[in-house]
C-alpha cells in the first residue's frame, strides 16, 4: 500500500472525530513516514509496519474516547470507551454477556427499589391521614344490578321499612347496657330466659310484672329496679324470647366460642323476618330482612336486594387491597434498603470499569507508542 493510499483510508475511518484533530493525527503521521522515508527506509516496509489502517483508526478513536471521558467522566463517555474497547476485540463476549445480564438485572432492581419506596410512603402517608382524619375514604362500592322491573324493589323498600319498625318496637322489650340486659315487657308480652342455673318466665298482666323462676338459683341472677324493670348480667342468660300480644316473636341467643357475641331474631304474625348478628363488641356483623319473596341482606362488605326477579348486589372493597400501616412501612423501608443496595453496587460496578478501561487504554497506547507505531 502506498502511503497517499494508506493516509486517505485513514482519515476515512477518522472522519467521526472532530476535523481539526482529525488533520493534527494525520500531520503526525505523515510528520513519522516522512522522517522514515528519509532515515533510508523504503515507503512499502514503512507503511507494513504501521499496520492496517482500520485498526489503527479504531485505536486511535478508543484514545480519543478516554480523553474526552477523562475531561467529563459521565456514563455517557464511559461507554462510549467502552464500545471503542470492545470494537478492538479487546472485549471478551464470554464476559461481555454476563455483564449485559447484570446491568439489566441492576436496572430492574432500581426500577423496583424505587417502586416499593415510593408506593410504601404514599401508602403509609395515605392510611395514616385515612386514621387520624378520615380522608382519603379507601371503600370504593361496585354495584351490580340484574332488573326485570321495578315494582318488586319498590316493595322491598317498604318491607325492610315494615320489619324495622317491628324490630324497634320489640326491642323496647329489651335493652342492653354494657354488660347487662334490662327487660321491660309491656302489657301481654310474654318473655322467657333461658340461664345456666334454669328457666325463668316473665311478664306483665295487668300492669303487674310477674316472674316465674325453676329455682331459686335461676331467681337470683334477676336484678329488680325501683323504676319497675328486672336486669339480668349478659353472661347469665344464654337465650332470651319474646312473645307478643300482635303475634310477633323474637329471640336473641348468645352465640361464639366465647359466648359474647348475640344473633337477634324478629318474625312478625304476617311472616315478615328480621336476623340480626353482633359480635362480642355489639357491633353488626351481619343483618337479614325478609318480607314474603322480598329481602335485603347485609353480610360484611356485601349487600342485597331481591325483590321477586330483581337483585342487586353490593360489594364494598378497600381500593387499598387490605394494606395495613405496619406494611406500607415495611414496603417503604425494604424499597430505601434496596435503592442503597443498588447505589452501593454501581458504585462498585462503576470503579471496576474504570480500571478496566485504563487497563486496555494503556495496552492501546503501549502498542501505538511501540518502534513503527505512531508517537502519539
Amino acid at each position: 500500500m502506498k502511503q497517499d493510499a494508506f493516509i486517505q483510508q485513514l482519515r476515512q475511518e477518522l472522519d467521526s472525530l472532530p476535523k481539526a484533530e482529525v488533520d493534527e493525527i494525520i500531520a503526525d503521521y505523515r510528520e513519522y513516514i516522512g522522517d522514515a522515508l528519509a532515515a533510508g527506509r523504503s515507503e512499502q516496509e514503512v507503511i507494513t509496519a504501521l499496520g492496517d489502517p482500520v485498526k489503527l483508526a479504531r485505536e486511535l478513536k478508543a484514545q480519543a474516547s478516554y480523553r474526552k471521558w477523562q475531561q467529563s467522566r459521565s456514563f455517557e463517555n464511559l461507554a462510549h470507551v467502552i464500545v471503542s474497547i470492545a470494537g478492538l476485540g479487546l472485549l471478551n463476549a464470554m464476559l461481555l454477556v454476563p455483564f449485559m445480564i447484570y446491568l439489566s438485572l441492576l436496572t430492574a432492581c432500581y426500577a423496583a427499589s424505587i417502586a416499593f419506596a415510593i408506593g410504601g410512603l404514599i401508602a403509609a402517608v395515605g392510611i395514616g391521614s385515612h386514621h387520624l382524619f378520615g380522608w382519603p375514604s379507601f371503600n370504593a362500592v361496585p354495584v351490580v344490578v340484574m332488573s326485570h322491573g321495578h315494582d318488586h324493589a319498590e316493595a322491598a323498600d317498604g318491607a325492610s321499612d315494615d320489619a324495622n319498625d317491628g324490630l324497634a318496637a320489640n326491642i323496647k322489650d329489651i335493652k342492653i347496657e354494657k354488660d347487662v340486659f334490662v327487660l321491660t315487657p309491656k302489657e301481654g308480652n310474654d318473655l322467657s330466659i333461658n340461664t345456666n342455673a334454669g328457666g325463668i318466665e316473665i311478664s306483665r298482666k295487668n300492669g303487674k310484672l310477674e316472674i316465674v323462676a325453676a329455682n331459686e338459683g335461676a331467681r337470683a341472677l334477676l336484678i329488680k329496679g325501683a323504676d319497675g324493670t328486672v336486669s339480668i348480667r349478659r353472661a347469665d342468660a344464654t337465650a332470651l324470647e319474646l312473645k307478643s300480644v300482635d303475634g310477633s316473636h323474637m329471640t336473641l341467643a348468645r352465640s361464639g366460642k366465647d359466648g359474647k357475641s348475640s344473633i337477634w331474631e324478629v318474625s312478625s304474625g304476617d311472616g315478615d323476618h328480621v336476623r340480626l348478628e353482633q359480635d362480642e363488641k355489639g357491633k353488626p356483623k351481619s343483618l337479614a330482612i325478609e318480607s314474603g319473596s322480598d329481602a335485603i341482606v347485609i353480610d360484611g362488605d356485601h349487600a342485597a336486594l331481591v325483590g321477586g326477579k330483581d337483585r342487586i348486589n353490593i360489594s364494598a372493597s378497600s381500593s387499598m387491597g387490605g394494606i395495613t400501616f405496619g406494611s406500607a412501612v415495611g414496603m417503604f423501608a425494604g424499597g430505601v434498603i434496596g435503592l442503597l443496595l443498588c447505589i452501593w453496587l454501581t458504585r462498585k460496578t462503576w470503579r471496576a470499569l474504570v480500571r478496566y478501561v485504563h487497563r486496555q487504554i494503556d495496552k492501546i497506547s503501549a502498542r501505538l507508542d511501540s518502534p513503527g507505531q505512531a508517537a502519539r
